[in-house]
């Protein structure tokens, strides 16, 4: 352990005994988001408007990928996102059904998404919004994207996609996952972070990033205090032994992120940012999310995080070994079909799993 500028910083090298050291300094208890919404104080518009694609997109344009803004959306495009039902409006299914055919995919015919109502289906002529679609794809080189709405993308819905993933290549796959996300409807309807009451008007926008075989070990949560880098998790919940041996690069590498690209550039006092690191070593800025309880917390309580001073630094923490990712996490997007608090509780109960195994091997 050192310290840095008066911030406590942990050795990849010394890795076991930080963790104890960690877990034995910061003892906390299984929280809900309930129980710890009190804790934080009143998300702000601006803040939340901080967090909007098009408001930090400009600004992290050299860091992050490459993306195309659609906005003003046409107000029958939102009418469909809307609407009750997942189809697909009827002038895009022959596109969407012989992508099926060229992907080696098909349709049952008793599939929970058709629907004999072709009549409410016909009343969205979505060609402006699909012409728009596909320009805009063009002007990302063509190929591959995958799409997001003003605060967030359709991760709960990747599902759907004949990929299983996000990644798209024609308006009918955007049509798909946008139309089966919860998050996207919370996103138009609600608002996803502050009630439309309160955020006021918004203008819906329609994000087309480009697409890129990211890996997600190489994906990480920072939380932001006060502007000072407070603690950083991995996003993907599988042990990695590669990333033991790099912390100390990760952890650097993003610490110099953020010292020379973000800390200055973003207007919010606290906040979260994910960042990927490649295989060059480049990082890249992949989001914004505001500092509130309903965002991922990861490997970290948010009560810890809260609660932690603004000049301590609670270091990196990676998916521990030993713990099986199909029992107590939900694959790649678990934080829409789980509790939050489960994966930083999960982590806990392995550190000290892994704690009480070590005292065992030197007695």
């Amino acid at each position: 352990m050192t310290q840095e500028s008066g911030r406590t910083t942990y050795a990849a090298d010394d890795a076991r005994a930080a963790i104890s050291e960690l877990t034995a300094a910061r003892p906390v208890e299984s929280e809900d988001t309930e129980d710890i919404e009190h804790l934080f104080a009143p998300l702000t518009k601006e803040e939340a408007i901080n967090c909007m694609f098009s408001s930090w997109y400009p600004q992290f344009r050299s860091v992050t990928f490459k993306s195309e803004i659609i906005k003003p959306l046409e107000q029958t495009f939102i009418d469909y996102l809307l609407a009750d039902g997942v189809f697909v409006p009827e002038q895009t299914t022959t596109q969407y059904h012989g992508e099926l055919e060229e992907f080696g995919g098909s349709e049952s015919n008793d599939s929970d998404w058709d629907d004999d109502d072709s009549s409410t289906h016909n009343d969205y002529n979505l060609e402006s919004t699909s012409s728009e679609i596909r320009h805009r794809i063009e002007r990302l080189g063509g190929g591959e994207v995958f799409p997001r709405m003003n605060w967030c993308a359709p991760t709960d819905a990747s599902w759907v996609a004949t990929t299983g993933t996000l990644r798209c290549r024609t308006a009918a796959d955007i049509y798909w996952l946008l139309k089966s996300s919860d998050k996207v409807t919370q996103d138009l309807d609600t608002g996803r972070y502050l009630s439309k009451e309160r955020l006021g008007t918004i203008e819906p926008e329609l994000v087309l990033r480009k697409w890129g075989n990211l890996a997600p070990s190489m994906m990480f949560r920072c939380f932001v205090k006060g502007r000072q880098l407070l603690a950083v998790s991995q996003v993907d919940y599988q042990h990695h032994e590669f990333l033991d041996e790099m912390s100390n690069d990760i952890l650097a590498k993003l610490v110099d992120f953020f010292t020379k690209h973000v800390t200055s550039q973003f207007p919010s006092e606290n906040y979260c940012f994910d960042a990927y690191i490649a295989q060059t070593g480049t990082v890249y800025v992949v989001d914004f999310e505001p500092w509130t309880h309903s965002v991922d917390s990861c490997l970290f309580e948010w009560r810890e995080l809260v609660n932690a001073k603004v000049t301590e630094f609670l270091g990196l923490r990676l998916f521990p070994d030993g713990v099986n990712p199909l029992g107590h996490f939900s694959a790649k997007y678990s934080t829409n079909r789980f509790p939050v608090e489960m994966t930083a509780d999960a982590y806990r109960t392995s550190v000290a799993t892994l704690i009480e195994k070590m005292k065992k091997e030197t007695l």
